[in-house]
């Protein structure tokens, strides 16, 4: 089956258990079930994937159109990938410490060390 053939799709509910929203998410006979942040988490990485995978297409076609050879052209595909990841882990890592300091209630006593 190819990926075009998937059915794809997304719904808020209420978890009656955890009395808690939740996300659902489907992808062709698989059903997930996950709490909004990891929901939000997993489209953030969806849509690096497909931002990501567009620049690689462009990436290679400037490089064809300048008569790179296809293998240097990968080794260069590589290398930008390699920075790319760097770049987005380190985007990742502000992202969870703003989170976490947006979660602070400030009224809230400090956890007591262990």
């Amino acid at each position: 089956m190819s990926s075009d053939d998937l059915d794809f799709g997304v719904r808020a509910i209420f978890g009656a258990r955890t009395e808690r929203g939740l996300v659902e998410i489907t992808l062709g006979d698989r059903v997930l079930t996950v709490p909004p942040s990891k929901a939000r988490e997993m489209a953030t990485f969806l849509l690096e994937a497909a931002s990501s995978a567009e620049g690689d297409e462009v990436l290679m076609r400037v490089l064809d159109r300048a008569g790179m050879s296809p293998q240097r052209a990968a080794q260069v595909l590589v290398a930008v990938r390699v920075e790319r990841a760097i770049i987005e882990r380190r985007a990742r890592a502000e992202a969870r410490r703003a989170v976490a300091e947006d979660q602070h209630d400030p009224d809230e006593p400090p956890a007591s060390p262990p």
